[in-house]
């Protein structure tokens, strides 16, 4: 395939096949599907896929009912069940401030647990490799959620550190009842507490449970096909000693156990000086950023050879002047694990003027809102980074 050839991969007729389905939510029957269809996209392009499967929550939102009814329960049993009930509070709040952290939690365990399974496609380079580039994307689709509803996206992580205070103050009002300290304004406190964690666990549910999934159109149909794209001008358009590996993440929506899964499975061939992550997510509206900080507590710096390629293809090249780099502290991404492990990682995703992610887990997240133009070009900037990064731009199909 000439290297100056139209793409064989046109990235929005993945989008379209992937939002023909209703929703692709974790362990559902949908994702099956989208998983197959992924498949067999794959497999016309030449690549070896396998399906890695993991057991997983079907959405995050089991999971923060474990936590804040953990937490509420605790308070409420204060005056029947006194000291172990201070023990209850305390290693809920532990658990809650640890998972919304986006760390790897014991909660993620417990049940309602279903079976997700990770798509990985690989196809075979010619002669020796010693470096490994992971293409990453969830295809699954988010539960609705009215945490994002966009004027709530901006106070997101305020939110989450506010809560923070309060799962702190809750082990403290524990501790005050139970010694008698403080009556009544205590026991007071008690009970709005009570109020508050319930409140958020009804919060994160109720638009699910009246929506459902969404379409899933922009995230994350978008982020896999421009995986999809960007492989198939890298296996077609070989870099020589690069292995190119695409791997299709499910349950992303719950609370990143797909990469998870991956990463834990893949991790002693991950060599941080030999492999890189490339995630995509969220690439239907908006400007195209190259992701530097994220976390919610404590930030996660990108800061490695992936992103200085990056931002120097964004800086050097006229077509991609528009790309600027961007922060996100409203969940995360699929490429935290390995960004904390020291593999060099990056996400790029796209906002709009505010930082925010267009229809980010809302109904409106449907293929009518995605920008075209969008997907395709972000195929052609992963390409142009990846061939800097390698050190192989003659061969990039943009020039």
């Amino acid at each position: 395939m000439s290297s100056h050839s139209r793409p064989a991969v046109d990235p929005m007729n993945i989008v379209r096949e992937l939002t023909a389905l209703p929703h692709r939510g974790a362990t559902t029957d949908e994702e099956r599907r989208a998983a197959d269809i992924l498949e067999q996209r794959l497999k016309q392009l030449g690549a070896t896929v396998e399906r890695q499967l993991f057991r997983t929550p079907k959405t995050y939102i089991s999971e923060v009912w474990w936590l804040v009814g953990g937490l509420a329960l605790g308070l409420l049993l204060v005056p029947i069940w006194p000291w172990p009930s201070v023990q209850l509070v305390a290693a809920f709040a532990a658990l809650a401030i640890h998972y919304f952290d986006w760390q790897a939690s014991p909660i993620s365990t417990l049940p309602p647990q279903a079976t997700s399974q990770n798509v990985i496609a690989r196809v075979p380079a010619e002669g020796k490799t010693d470096k490994k580039l992971v293409l990453m994307a969830h295809y699954d689709s988010a539960p609705v959620s009215m945490l994002y509803v966009p004027s709530m996206v901006k106070g997101f992580r305020q939110s989450l550190r506010v809560s923070r205070r309060l799962m702190i103050l809750a082990v403290v009002v524990a501790l005050l009842d139970v010694m008698g300290i403080g009556q009544p304004l205590v026991g007071l406190a008690r009970w709005l507490l009570v109020v508050y964690f319930l409140g958020q666990g009804l919060m994160s549910s109720i638009d699910y449970l009246r929506f459902g999934f969404t379409n899933g159109a922009a995230d994350n149909a978008t982020g896999v096909a421009v995986a999809i794209a960007t492989a198939e001008r890298l296996w077609h358009n070989p870099i020589p000693g690069w292995e190119v590996e695409v791997v299709l993440t499910g349950a992303e929506e719950a609370n990143l156990k797909g990469s998870r899964a991956y990463y834990v499975a893949h991790q002693k061939q991950l060599d941080p000086q030999h492999a890189y992550v490339l995630n995509f997510d969220n690439l239907g509206a908006g400007q195209l950023k190259v992701i530097t900080r994220t976390g919610s507590f404590r930030d996660v710096v990108y800061d490695n050879a992936l992103v200085d390629a990056a931002l120097e293809t964004a800086a050097d090249e006229p077509q991609f002047e528009g790309v600027k780099p961007g922060v996100w502290h409203t969940g995360d991404f699929d490429s935290i694990w390995f960004a904390r492990a020291g593999i060099p990682s990056l996400t790029l995703s796209a906002q709009d003027e505010e930082g925010n992610i267009p229809n980010l887990h809302r109904p409106t997240d449907t293929i009518e809102n995605v920008d075209e133009a969008l997907p395709r070009f972000a195929v052609d900037f992963a390409e142009a980074t990846i061939r800097r990064l390698a050190g192989n731009r003659s061969k990039t199909r943009t020039e």
